[in-house]
Order: structure tokens, then sequence, then C-alpha cells
């Protein structure tokens, strides 16, 4: 099938496909007497498959350590496919962690900005400084 018509079918750019092409994630197109790319069937499978490790949010890289050396016709390496999963797991439990540790310090913060309103003063340099360093001291004694 033509590049244009891959991208119909994957809803998938044409300026997407060629990338990927490029990168080393999509096989290499044949081409035809007009020079024109010419993708097998399972373009279609491995563009979703790129798609979805992307929703998951891998890298451009990770998703090629699972596919490399692999042809489009075998069956992904479930092993690398799983330690790949892992360690991207561990990954966005350390984002939701340090995500929640600034939510922690943004309420704090707006707590301590709040009253210093209400009592008619601005916060200062070191009210900063100590905010900052109440933050880092409540995250460390959780």
């Amino acid at each position: 099938m033509k590049i244009g018509e891959l991208a119909k079918v994957s809803g998938i750019a044409a300026h997407t496909i060629r990338f990927y092409e490029t990168k080393g994630l999509l096989p290499k197109a044949s081409r035809g007497m007009n020079g024109y790319r010419s993708y097998k069937d399972d373009s279609v499978q491995r563009l979703a498959s790129i798609q979805c490790a992307k929703r998951l949010g891998f890298s451009l890289e990770d998703i090629l350590t699972v596919l490399d050396n692999q042809s489009p016709t075998e069956a992904l390496d479930h092993d690398k496919v799983l330690q790949q999963l892992d360690i991207r797991l561990l990954e966005v439990e350390s984002l939701m962690k340090g995500l929640l540790a600034q939510r922690d310090e943004i309420i704090a913060f707006k707590l301590r900005l709040q009253e210093n309103w209400q009592q008619g003063k601005c916060m200062q340099a070191d009210d900063m400084v100590d905010q900052n360093l109440m933050a880092a001291t409540s995250r460390s004694f959780k």
C-alpha cells in the first residue's frame, strides 16, 4: 500500500510515517518504478504498536529497543516488552512521588502567603527560603 493509504488506515500522518521509517521504527518501504513507497500490510500493526507505546509514555529510543532486530512478521520479544514496561512503571511512580511532594509544597506555600497577607505583610525573600527548607524537611520525614 502507498503511504497515503497507510496514513489513512493507521490515522498517522504521512510525514510521521516517513520519520518513523528514517528512525528505524518502521521497516524501509520498497519503492515502485515510479519511486513511490510501498508498505506491507503488517506496517499497520507496527504503527499501532508504536502509537500504543507512545501513549504509555515511552520514548522513540525505548520503542526502538523493543523493536530492534525484529522483523515485521516476528512476534515481539515478550521479556523485552515486560522489562521496558517495568522500567516505565518505575519512572511513572517516581514522577508521581515528585509531583505529590510538589503539590504539598504548593499547598503549604499558599497557606503561608494567605497568612502573611491577612496580617498585611508581604512574603520576604528569607520567608521563601524558609518555605523551601520547611517543604524539604517535611518531605524527608514522610
